[in-house]
């Protein structure tokens, strides 16, 4: 068996006052073989691309597994002859399979269990095939296709109008840079990238289009792993309503757009740190985004400062005060997190509850009805960028209300 991982070798023998790791991982390959004179006797071998030849450790040297930290994908393999430490680094379920037949390998209960032999254990072009790809022009694109093994690819600058179909292929793949081309439309097929983690879409097309499909971004499986997503100059002049789903989102970067308002939903984002708006014609901010606690905000060069916006009191209605009773039920599942979907309630339900607005106080609204006050932005966070050189803070919010009373409480 093989298993890909990253691994640091610790030389006791040079390095007895501080045997521990200093975090300098090479991209490695162990494997377990059986000694060719005597088949009751098991080896190891670590291969890297330091060393090609490959390092042979006997199974019955090893003095002590260290698995404190395997949930993590981290376990430290000490040998007694050569003491070597091999701290080992890799996917939690391949590295509990390794460890299992190691395991068998000391026991001696490998009736069941194919170990290679000696003669066959080698580097395969696998082993050693990238996990990082910069493309810089268009005659640098592999005519058949990207390494499945890519972990970073970036394509900027190569004025691609389309989407590359076989990045879908990618299944490793944590950072993707597109930026600066020309691409329109990003295919459904995109939100199943089952580790996506950063996103780079900057001065793209995609908001070019009459009607921008969002499917590719609001899928079951990205919406899990994206934490960076960079759509800053690409025309945009909506964000759906649902972007709220991106659970872990931390930076969203969204500036030189021709975005005017944002989604009052943006406040259900609870792990978003750092939004970029500058250079967009905003007038007011959802009041929901008070609620992000939100590390870093820039909202320069926008029209947020403008007192033509500002609303009058309004006079309370009772549909505004009771609400129905679709309503109260909508609240009680918003409140508590229930999980819901299309195939446990009707679609229309679901249209609903995703489209739920955020009262000043954080509690959810399913009414329409807003005011435009203004808030000061040294109060609502702890960095923002207003307009340079500006000492008015003052921003305009749009603030939405779950009762009379907290109508009152803020004074309208």
């Amino acid at each position: 068996m093989k298993l890909i991982c990253k691994i640091e070798v610790v030389n006791r023998a040079h390095n007895n006052l501080n045997i521990r790791s200093n975090g300098k991982y090479i991209k490695s390959t162990l494997a377990l073989s059986k000694e060719p004179k005597n088949s009751t006797e098991y080896c190891m071998f670590h291969f890297s691309s330091v060393n090609k030849s490959g390092i042979k450790y006997k199974v019955k040297c090893i003095k002590q597994v260290f698995v404190k930290c395997l949930n993590e994908g981290k376990i430290t393999i000490r040998f007694s002859e050569p003491p070597h430490d091999l701290c080992v680094k890799s996917e939690v379920l391949q590295l509990k399979s390794f460890l299992n037949l190691l395991k068998s390998c000391i026991t001696g209960n490998v009736k069941n269990l194919k170990v290679t032999n000696l003669t066959s254990v080698g580097v395969t072009a696998l082993d050693n095939a990238p996990t990082k790809l910069t493309i810089l022009t268009r005659n640098d694109i592999p005519s058949k296709g990207f390494p499945r093994t890519l972990e970073s690819l970036y394509m900027a600058g190569l004025k691609l109008c389309n989407f590359r179909r076989d990045i879908l292929l990618l299944r490793r793949l944590t950072v993707l840079d597109l930026s600066n081309n020309e691409i329109e439309k990003i295919p459904y097929e995109f939100a199943r990238m089952p580790n996506l983690s950063e996103l780079y879409l900057t001065n793209n097309s995609l908001g070019t289009l009459e009607s921008v499909d969002w499917r590719w971004l609001l899928g079951p499986q990205i919406t899990k792993t994206l934490k960076l997503l960079d759509l800053c100059g690409n025309k945009l002049k909506v964000l759906p309503r649902n972007i709220w789903k991106l659970h872990n989102l931390v930076t969203l970067k969204l500036d030189n757009n021709l975005l005017e308002r944002l989604p009052a939903s943006l406040g259900r984002m609870r792990k978003l740190r750092y939004v970029t708006l500058s250079h967009n014609y905003l007038q007011y901010l959802p009041c929901s985004v008070m609620q992000c606690r939100l590390d870093q905000l820039d909202i320069s060069h926008n029209n947020l400062q403008n007192p033509e916006t500002l609303q009058k009191p309004i006079a309370l209605q009772w549909d505004f005060c009771v609400g129905r009773l679709l309503d109260i039920a909508a609240k009680v599942v918003l409140r508590n997190n229930m999980y819901y979907a299309a195939n446990v309630i009707p679609f229309t339900l679901v249209e609903t509850l995703d489209g739920a607005n955020t009262c000043v106080c954080g509690k959810p609204v399913l009414n329409n009805v807003f005011l435009i006050k203004q808030f000061d932005s040294r109060d609502c966070f702890s960095n923002v960028t207003v307009v340079n050189n500006n000492v008015n803070s003052a921003i305009n919010f749009q603030c939405y209300f779950c009762s009379s009373k907290c109508l009152r409480v803020n004074n309208f």
